[in-house]
């Protein structure tokens, strides 16, 4: 969790100044403790900057430009080889040299942020703040991602002993497999207050849409399977995000986002046809044929049919049953909902299919709405 810029927070965050004016550094430092900060770090000689940054972690930089020795670029540029990829060190410039030449060049190695000499302390208390909250921003998510990429790993395990367990038993019946799939996927259905049911008309819906395509019967069972898993990503989504009731904020969306790219993670990589395509749906179900869907943003026949397939299915199924964020749309408001986005969200040759056999798909969702016996439609007795 983010820091907050409570008193507590601004004594724990370290400060380096770097100023070979020696009345600047005074005059920030004494008004930096006065707002609260207690590990401030100071010197007059830039060449003790790599030093002090290995002893002392700085959460925040503040450095004149013009200093003898090593100038304030140079230091930028040094500071920008010291520090990872994945960190984020502000640097604020303090500098008398306004022009725009100064300032783009120190952007251009790093700065985040000006202050013009002579300091506004108003100024000065208010964009250290900005530059804090940022940095405690980011390595909050920094340790979210962390433990995210650990549960991930540790739910990705539980997920492939369970798949091994199933590709050994390939002369079982194939309901008994199929059985194995199910509970995956009903596993990340129920965690974000969806029941079963969902993952089976979708599956169906999908079916329906093979079926008039001309597909062959294994492969349309084939893809009734592999959709039941489009959303196993979703094990690896935080609690408070996947069941947030209002709209998510952009950084939780991104987040969400990422169901696709951690479902293709789990399932890719397989020998078995069967979860090879169930890797595919799972990353391409939420692209969008004018290519402003995600994770990769890819256009009309680039995304492959399964995926376009399963972007209808799994829309319809949304609109039409209650969500945690809203109510249920009526049939003919879905349908028109989903017919404007044709060519923009969905394949336009598709979703007409698909309202072609729209009585079908509503036997399959009178078929599950109340039904105690999930046995999928398409499924051996």
């Amino acid at each position: 969790m983010a820091r907050d810029l409570s008193p507590e927070s601004l004594a724990s965050a370290r400060l380096l100044i770097v100023d070979d004016e020696p009345v600047n550094v005074r005059l920030l430092e004494t008004s930096l403790r006065r707002w609260g900060f207690e590990k401030i770090t100071t010197t007059t000689d830039p060449r003790e900057v790599p030093f002090l940054c290995e002893d002392i972690q700085p959460d925040l930089v503040l450095t004149d430009l013009h200093m003898p020795h090593m100038d304030g670029w140079q230091l930028l540029g040094l500071l920008s080889e010291m520090t990872s990829q994945d960190s984020y060190l502000p640097v604020i410039v303090l500098t008398a040299d306004i022009t725009p030449e100064a300032k783009k060049r120190a952007l251009e190695l790093g700065a985040k942020d000006f202050l013009s000499k002579p300091f506004d302390l108003t100024e000065v208390q208010l964009r250290i703040k900005n530059q804090l909250e940022s940095r405690f921003l980011h390595l909050a998510l920094k340790d979210h991602n962390d433990n995210l990429e650990e549960q991930l790993q540790e739910r990705t395990e539980k997920l492939w002993d369970a798949v091994t367990r199933l590709e050994r038993s390939e002369r079982e019946l194939r309901v008994s497999r199929e059985e194995t799939i199910r509970r995956l996927a009903v596993a990340a259905e129920f965690r974000d207050d969806e029941t079963a049911r969902h993952v089976y008309r979708m599956s169906e819906y999908c079916v329906l849409l093979a079926r008039k395509l001309g597909e062959d019967p294994l492969r349309c069972e084939t893809i009734r399977v592999a959709s039941q898993l489009h959303d196993v990503g979703k094990i690896g989504i935080p609690d408070n995000i996947l069941l947030k009731p209002g709209p998510l904020t952009s950084r939780e969306r991104s987040i969400m986002e990422k169901h696709a790219q951690i479902g293709e993670r789990i399932l890719g990589g397989s020998r078995s046809e069967l979860l090879e395509l169930a890797a595919t749906i799972a990353l391409t179900h939420h692209e969008r044929v004018d290519g402003t869907g995600y994770p990769n943003r890819l256009t009309h026949e680039s995304i492959p049919i399964e995926g376009r397939i399963a972007a209808i299915a799994d829309v319809f199924d949304a609109l039409t049953t209650n969500r945690v964020y809203r109510g249920a749309f009526a049939v003919p408001d879905a349908v028109q909902i989903m017919r404007e986005q044709a060519g923009g969200h969905f394949d336009p040759e598709l979703l007409e299919l698909f309202f072609e056999s729209i009585d079908e798909a509503l036997d399959v969702r009178a078929r599950y709405e109340n039904a105690t016996d999930l046995t999928p439609l398409g499924a051996p007795a």
